[in-house]
């Protein structure tokens, strides 16, 4: 019964970690979560994690926040070391402005991962991954974040990765970027 519940969590641990490797653009991170022999079938690419990887860090170029939520996770197991997982998934990808504009497009798409993990050498990750897409939307925003909030960025400098840590605590100056930590 707990060796169950820790595949679970494993592979949730997965899913959460490709939204946010995904979302920061670390690519090893994106990567980890696949086999290396794993297809993904994602939008209009079809192929291996790694071309997924080169494919999200050309797509992602016109991309300067991004969001995914993952949710309602159901996890089927076949034995001990094959999972089938549906989970439901909300990507919220803002488009760079064009010419200064105030207003920025936003990208919002409602889909599902289906996927096949499987457990080799102790360790679960994605075997096989389609995208079903329900709905693909794009609406106008505008950002009205002050300039003075820590904000989210699509690098190694975001906060994720050093709040808290060498030193770094509540009260002190975020830095900008990565060069400045």
């Amino acid at each position: 019964m707990l060796e169950r519940l820790a595949d679970r969590l494993a592979i949730h641990e997965c899913l959460y970690r490709y939204a946010r490797s995904v979302d920061r653009l670390d690519y090893e991170g994106i990567a980890a979560c696949y086999f290396d022999d794993a297809i993904d079938t994602h939008a209009s690419y079809t192929g291996t994690a790694a071309g997924l990887v080169e494919d999200i860090r050309s797509r992602h170029q016109a991309i300067d926040s991004a969001q995914h939520f993952v949710t309602n996770v159901i996890i089927e197991f076949d034995g001990d070391n094959l999972a089938f997982v549906e989970s439901y998934c909300i990507a919220f990808l803002r488009m760079r402005p064009e010419d200064s504009q105030a207003q920025q497009a936003e990208r919002v798409s409602r889909c599902r991962y289906v996927d096949r993990f499987e457990r080799r050498d102790g360790r679960w990750a994605i075997a096989d991954r389609v995208v079903v897409f329900d709905e693909s939307l794009q609406v106008n925003v505008q950002d009205l974040a002050p300039e003075d909030w820590v904000m989210s960025r699509r690098d190694r400098s975001d906060p994720v990765y050093w709040w808290g840590r060498d030193g770094h605590q509540a009260g002190k100056n975020a830095p900008k970027n990565e060069t400045e930590r």
